[in-house]
């Protein structure tokens, strides 16, 4: 248990700054201001324990409402008003009086953002480390008139995320296991009931529906030994038994699940991560960080990329339910080898297709789209858990690698991963196409 403690810790510390040292970022650093909000957005999804689709909502509304407010600084940026399915209307800037945009977008993500967390505290602390620090330099009158605009466009977007769903998802069945063979059971160390099964019911930001890029081509179960499953299971076993240090390297580093069971003796604990999802919110804060994009424009990339995930997500649970495809572990202890596991944990949901590798391609789309293709970056968001950096000469390199780290952890099929890929090219795709944007400059 003291090592959970120790892992939470680390990556806590390292955003108290963010409300603590508030008093000393004013107006002029808002680009920062926004990557620090993003970041305890995450940091705070991460303590709070929430599921991988779960977060990638939280991520998603916050940004929305900060740029529904900051885009009024820059004529180029489109409303989302009407290119979001069942947001209708935002509140528009009042022609009596004179709003700060950066003040009002602020306050608009910590509404929405404590609205949507369990601890609320922290967003609340942010909130008023960021009023009191403004109150020494900016006009009481214009102050007041930005939060209250702020507030204004935070009710409209909470407003909007009740009708999405998720209040009647969590009342909904369980899901039901199949005795049918080839298909989900729960899976070591924890036998976990099916998580998420009603994701799909969620009302998705871009998509005309769940299933709209359902692989054509399917994972079927076959143990024929000339079939491509049985093929692709000895695939992912053979792999598992002669991993490298790289490639246990890999599959650790893109882990990123939210809460791994750790066993010893009597003794379970649990290790809370970063999900897959916040990964990429981080990646793209590094990115806007490199390319030194002003705050309106990086929120334009955070909003973006946190619609791809929201999205992805969709997707992805839609078909991992439809097609409820057995796990590597479940098959290959049956028929081939009864000793052999995974080099990570099993998540607990159906393999086809594969969370990370949609999310992951979905992610790199849009930001390939908006920052350029052959992007180099260093990713360091690892290092709280225990990684090194790791350097990628684009966002398609990253997510290639977050897909393939699966197979390495043995927890999915190379051939899940192959379709899966073009599923998140898709998405992304598609949400870039309703925008119709491109590379910011």
């Amino acid at each position: 248990m003291a090592f959970t403690l120790i892992r939470k810790k680390k990556v806590f510390l390292s955003l108290l700054f963010i409300a603590a040292g508030y008093n000393n970022i004013i107006a002029q650093n808002k680009e920062q201001t926004l990557h620090n909000l993003n970041t305890l957005l995450v940091n705070t999804v991460m303590d709070d324990l929430f599921t991988p689709p779960v977060s990638g909502r939280i991520y998603t509304y916050p940004n929305i409402a900060f740029y529904e407010c900051i885009r009024h600084d820059d004529p180029a940026l489109p409303s989302l008003a009407g290119k979001l399915n069942g947001l209708n209307n935002i509140p528009p800037l009042p022609t009596d009086n004179m709003v700060d945009n950066f003040i009002a977008a602020g306050i608009a993500f910590s509404y929405v953002a404590q609205a949507l967390v369990g601890t609320e505290y922290k967003i609340e602390n942010w909130r008023k480390a960021f009023t009191d620090s403004l109150t020494t330099h900016a006009d009481p009158a214009l102050l007041k008139n930005s939060i209250q605009y702020g507030h204004s466009v935070a009710d409209s977007i909470i407003a909007w995320t009740k009708k999405d769903n998720y209040l009647r998802s969590r009342g909904l069945s369980r899901f039901v296991l199949s005795k049918v063979q080839g298909t989900w059971q729960p899976t070591p160390e924890e036998y976990a009931q099916a998580l998420e099964p009603n994701w799909p019911t969620i009302r998705p930001l871009t998509l005309q529906s769940p299933s709209q890029f359902s692989p054509k081509q399917k994972l079927r179960y076959n143990m024929a030994k000339n079939a491509v499953f049985y093929k692709t299971v000895m695939e992912v076993y053979h792999i598992g038994k002669d991993l490298d240090a790289v490639r246990k390297a890999t599959a650790k580093y893109w882990d990123d699940n939210p809460n791994v069971a750790v066993t010893e003796g009597h003794l379970t604990y649990y290790i809370h991560k970063i999900s897959p999802g916040g990964h990429w919110i981080m990646i793209a804060r590094q990115a806007c960080q490199k390319k030194e994009l002003n705050v309106s424009r990086s929120s334009y990339v955070y909003t973006l990329t946190s619609i791809a995930i929201f999205d992805a997500f969709i997707s992805c649970w839609d078909e991992k339910f439809k097609t409820n495809l057995v796990r590597p572990i479940t098959i290959i202890n049956q028929y081939i080898d009864q000793n052999w596991k995974p080099y990570i944990q099993t998540p607990p949901f159906p393999e086809f297709t594969s969370g990370h590798a949609v999310v992951s391609n979905a992610a790199a789309t849009v930001l390939t789209k908006l920052l350029g293709d052959n992007f180099e970056f260093t990713d360091e968001i690892e290092i709280p858990f225990g990684n090194k950096t790791r350097n990628f000469k684009s966002f398609y390199a990253a997510a290639l690698e977050s897909t393939t780290s699966r197979v390495y952890g043995g927890i999915h099929y190379p051939e899940t991963a192959r379709i899966s890929i073009q599923q998140g090219k898709q998405v992304g795709a598609y949400v870039l196409s309703v925008f119709e944007k491109g590379t910011l400059k």
